[in-house]
């Protein structure tokens, strides 16, 4: 029995550690760029072969160091679980900054939406992404419900980001759109040093 307890403290100390970081957004670092809230206005599908992109700009050079963002799905309990991002510096493509697959954080409880889904806020760490002053797009995909249903990234109530979505991404079916851009957050902090 004391062996079993033993075994669950390491991964419960690790998602409270887990938790707590993702937290200092708000108290230890800085919102590098905001796209607004979940609007309830719209989502479109980021999973299934469908890719998002949305373009957010950097004033000064900065590290990069979480996201948040507002995933729709059916049901109250099943939960997004993980999704794939990419940093580029062009819409579906370009120089790829920084990409992974990451385990997703839940930063509040989900939230009934106006077409029958619940809101998920969610959020996931980046490696510590330096980058310089610019334009980039935040590309999300490949996003993992506990069920495996379809997951959709919810659009902002008034973000000024450009976004750029794609159906079924890189095999030529469906083409880019360029649609309402989305609710997130990126944060970080600004540097003091001139990145290039």
């Amino acid at each position: 029995m004391f062996a079993r307890t033993r075994s669950l403290a390491l991964p419960i100390a690790a998602i409270l550690t887990i938790g707590v970081a993702f937290a200092l957004p708000a108290a230890a670092q800085d919102v590098l760029y905001n796209n607004g809230p979940d609007g309830n206005v719209g989502y479109y599908h980021v999973n299934f072969g469908a890719v998002l992109a949305n373009s957010f700009t950097l004033s000064s050079a900065a590290t990069l160091t979480n996201v948040s963002l507002t995933i729709y799905a059916v049901d109250d309990r099943n939960l997004p679980e993980r999704l794939k991002w990419t940093i580029t510096t062009e819409p579906l493509g370009g120089e790829i900054k920084g990409e992974g697959f990451v385990n997703l954080i839940l930063l509040d409880n989900p939230y009934p939406t106006r077409f029958q889904f619940f809101a998920w806020p969610m959020g996931f760490a980046l490696p510590h992404l330096t980058l310089p002053a610019g334009t980039y797009y935040l590309q999300i995909q490949d996003v993992e419900t506990l069920w495996y249903t379809y997951a959709f990234w919810a659009q902002s109530s008034g973000g000024s980001s450009q976004a750029y979505y794609e159906p079924i991404a890189q095999n030529g079916a469906g083409g880019v759109s360029l649609v309402p851009s989305e609710a997130f957050s990126v944060y970080g902090e600004w540097s003091s040093e001139q990145v290039r």
